[in-house]
């Protein structure tokens, strides 16, 4: 499946009086104006999918969890990988798995993210309407990293069912553990803050949204609405080792957001400025355009 971010300008993320959020980006400020605004009429999902590509020892998932079920009081159900499956983007599960219930509505399920969100959707969880995946352990920007990601696989598999779904990834910038909690409760709040509100004005033409919060977020940050950066993708995933003649997982060019430039307006310009990107996308193959004077045999 491909993702296309060719779609209609989406709905501002929420409108309410006098504070209605104009244009594609806005100042955390006026995000955090619009969350609390008395006017604002409030749906939440009757029931929301928690998954996720990097199981259960994620350093984000718990604080997520919480977050989603205590400040957005939704009722989530957990349904993810008993282990990491990074980089898997869409792929499915066809040999037998395990589905292991570790509490009420918390399922760690042997299996990819993608088929976690399905199993969940027509077994676990029927009468969900939003598969949030994620966050991510690292960004999912660019075009290399958003078509490879179990997490932004996991939201497609939502789409095919006719469900809402939002991946959710934080990426960060001095390397894997270098963070505080602090950072980590102030990506999750974000992450909140904007999925709150593009469940509540969802644009008409979108299928899935990929949001991606660094977890060193910058002092004035903005959320900003982007389109996937074509031009930002990996290298070789694979290293030889020479001591047994194997291939092993070795992957370069993956830190989009270290290249000296990015596409304006595109998911890896706002990450390398420390700002929320938030992009539409619709899950599907989206025509290309053939030269008519060329004829097809």
């Amino acid at each position: 499946m491909l993702l296309s971010s060719r779609v209609a300008p989406c709905k501002p993320l929420m409108r309410c009086g006098e504070c209605a959020v104009k244009g594609f980006s806005y100042k955390r400020s006026r995000l955090r104006t619009t969350a609390i605004c008395a006017s604002a009429v409030k749906m939440a999902p009757p029931k929301v999918i928690l998954t996720n590509d990097d199981g259960p020892e994620s350093p984000f998932f718990n604080a997520w969890v919480a977050h989603v079920r205590q400040k957005l009081k939704w009722n989530a159900v957990v349904c993810i990988p008993s282990t990491g499956q990074s980089f898997v983007s869409k792929s499915i599960t066809r040999s037998p798995f395990q589905v292991h219930e570790q509490s009420p509505d918390n399922w760690h399920i042997d299996a990819s993210p993608a088929t976690c969100a399905n199993l969940a959707i027509y077994d676990l969880v029927p009468d969900a309407t939003l598969v949030l995946s994620g966050p991510n352990v690292g960004h999912n920007v660019g075009r290399g990293s958003v078509l490879s990601s179990g997490t932004v696989g996991a939201a497609m598999e939502a789409a095919i069912a006719g469900r809402r779904g939002i991946a959710i990834s934080f990426p960060f910038f001095h390397g894997f553990g270098n963070w505080t909690e602090t950072e980590i409760l102030k990506a999750v709040e974000a992450a909140g803050a904007v999925t709150e509100q593009l469940v509540q004005s969802w644009g008409d033409d979108v299928d899935i949204y990929n949001v991606n919060v660094p977890v060193q977020l910058a002092k004035d940050y903005q959320v900003s609405f982007t389109t996937v950066d074509p031009t930002s993708q990996y290298h070789s995933l694979y290293g030889l080792n020479e001591e047994n003649g194997c291939y092993e997982w070795s992957p370069k060019g993956l830190r989009v957001f270290e290249v000296d430039q990015a596409l304006p307006g595109s998911d890896v310009a706002a990450i390398k400025l420390g700002h929320v990107s938030v992009t539409p996308l619709k899950a599907g193959f989206v025509p290309a355009q053939h030269p008519i004077h060329q004829s097809v045999p």
